[in-house]
């Protein structure tokens, strides 16, 4: 295959980190030789924080993945992106980020703490109402807090980047608000192919747009179909969608790996997206797009955020 993949979401580290494997070779959605398979690959890497799923404090337990992370992308000979000078270096790249705001504690000064660890985007919430904001999950209409906004202007100032996959509505519009740099849905899918609470509105798809962020579609099947059953070309639907709505600049992948308990069917993991690839050729999408789908929209935010760091 001759295109690169830049995937915004996955939860491999965890489940790494859960299940004693290593990112080299697993039995997992993603790992680093199927990766390999293709001529380049950058791959967000989630240290997942479920508060009610651990027994230690939400920042301990982000502390080990973080180990966990860095220990497996060394062994892999992965290149951690932290700032602009490491994009291009390394064939095969990785960007941490935390999916879950719970981590900070209600700390402020644990954004540059974990920014310093190499941090680079940070998913606000994850379903639950937190320290910062309401999640999609609770239902409570919270939106951001006032440490909440303190949290997004810091990450502004760090040039890390504000992720806003699973916040509340409120929340959403909020950061939207608030937020001087482009803002990410990492993970998320358009509601009005599927009303799961957890896709997005044709508003604040249009949004992202008008501030230069980008979507990453999700492959879980639950947020791409009503009834939880799909194929690739449920996939291309919620690309085309955001396409129609003027993202040719604005949509990517962010695949949810090793973070849900199904895939569409024809997937098994990251061996498979050469054959979204194939489907997009089918369908007559020309190169420079299929290239801005699958790395250049992502790897553009990462520029956007600040001219030196990420």
């Amino acid at each position: 295959m001759k295109f690169g993949i830049f995937d915004a979401h996955a939860d491999t580290v965890s489940k790494i980190y859960e299940t004693n494997q290593n990112l080299k070779e697993n039995s997992c959605h993603t790992d680093f030789e199927r990766m390999k398979q293709y001529p380049k690959y950058t791959q967000v890497f989630a240290a997942f924080v479920d508060r009610k799923a651990i027994s230690e404090s939400p920042k301990a337990y982000t502390e080990k993945l973080i180990l966990k992370y860095k220990d497996e992308i060394h062994k892999c000979g992965i290149l951690g992106i932290e700032s602009t000078e490491d994009l291009g270096k390394n064939t095969y790249s990785s960007i941490l980020s935390i999916e879950g705001g719970e981590a900070l504690g209600g700390e402020i000064q644990n954004i540059d703490y974990f920014y310093n660890l190499g941090v680079r985007i940070l998913t606000l919430t994850w379903n639950y109402d937190n320290e910062l904001c309401g999640g999609i999950g609770d239902y409570s209409g919270k939106g951001l807090s006032e440490f909440g906004r303190n949290v997004v202007k810091r990450m502004n100032e760090i040039g890390m980047i504000v992720d806003v996959s699973h916040i509340s509505e409120k929340g959403f519009w909020n950061v939207a608000k608030c937020s001087e740099k482009p803002f990410i849905a990492s993970h998320s899918n358009v509601r009005k192919i599927c009303s799961h609470s957890r896709n997005l509105t044709d508003e604040q798809i249009k949004e992202i747009i008008r501030q230069n962020g980008v979507i990453g579609v999700n492959f879980y099947p639950v947020f791409l179909s009503e009834d939880g059953r799909c194929g690739f070309e449920k996939i291309i639907e919620h690309i085309e969608y955001i396409l129609n709505l003027g993202g040719e600049n604005n949509v990517g992948i962010g695949s949810d790996f090793d973070g849900v308990d199904s895939l569409p069917d024809g997937i098994t993991g990251v061996e498979d997206m050469s054959r979204l690839v194939d489907l997009m050729e089918k369908r007559g999408y020309k190169d420079k797009l299929i290239s801005k789908i699958l790395y250049e929209n992502f790897n553009r935010v990462l520029l956007l955020n600040t001219s030196k760091n990420i």
